[in-house]
């Protein structure tokens, strides 16, 4: 599998291929970071943080582009958006920047075993329904054009619009195959869609916000 060096934006957030994301630079660090991925057009690594330290670093991240340039992206609100591509494991952390760099292999889901047709089907059908009820209220978080074409790309979707504890999200991102994440995500969709219908049922006005399309 591919390896590269990318620089590491440590976040107390997950996100997914295909979601957007805000990057915050609050700091030298932060502001170099940035600064070398625009100028070189590079890749940065978005990495789960628990506790604000490096050691408690996650493994899995995600590949992520920044997006210049964005209509009604304001300045004060964040340093860049990104886009989530690729995920990937961490090989070797790298200290000898102001910034953290690691070296990475991408990590694409396993898709074999192949997933049945009818779980294919049903995670589908759930992701749906829950884009239906809450595309009224909730803003575009996502690029799905972005995502590699597979058997995967739903139940990705599907991890990154759940509102699930951080710890949860990690753990989807980490599931090595295909088949366990569109697995794990029908689980929750069972759960989170009837609750989301069932809000969006007592919403009294939608909110004017950009649909959001899985096409």
């Amino acid at each position: 599998m591919r390896t590269l060096r990318i620089p590491i934006y440590p976040s107390q957030e997950i996100i997914f291929p295909g979601q957007l994301y805000p990057i915050f630079a609050d700091t030298q660090g932060g502001d170099l970071l940035l600064r070398l991925c625009r100028e070189q057009r590079q890749p940065l690594g978005v990495v789960w943080v628990s506790d604000g330290t490096y050691g408690a670093m996650a493994n899995v991240g995600t590949l992520a582009y920044l997006l210049d340039d964005v209509p009604g992206l304001e300045r004060d609100f964040a340093s860049a958006l990104v886009v989530g591509q690729y995920r990937f494991q961490i090989l070797q952390i790298h200290q000898d920047h102001v910034y953290l760099e690691a070296t990475v292999q991408l990590w694409p889901w396993v898709e074999e075993p192949h997933p049945g047709w009818m779980l294919v089907e049903q995670v589908g059908h759930y992701l749906r329904r829950y884009v239906e009820a809450l595309a009224s209220v909730w803003p575009a978080a996502l690029l799905p054009e972005v995502l590699q074409p597979g058997v995967s790309t739903l139940g990705v979707l599907g991890a990154a619009l759940l509102p699930l504890a951080a710890g949860e999200k990690q753990r989807l991102l980490g599931t090595p195959t295909a088949r366990g994440l569109l697995t794990a995500v029908l689980g929750y969709m069972r759960v989170y869609v009837p609750l989301a219908e069932r809000l969006a049922t007592m919403s009294p006005e939608p909110m004017l916000h950009e649909r959001i399309s899985l096409n």
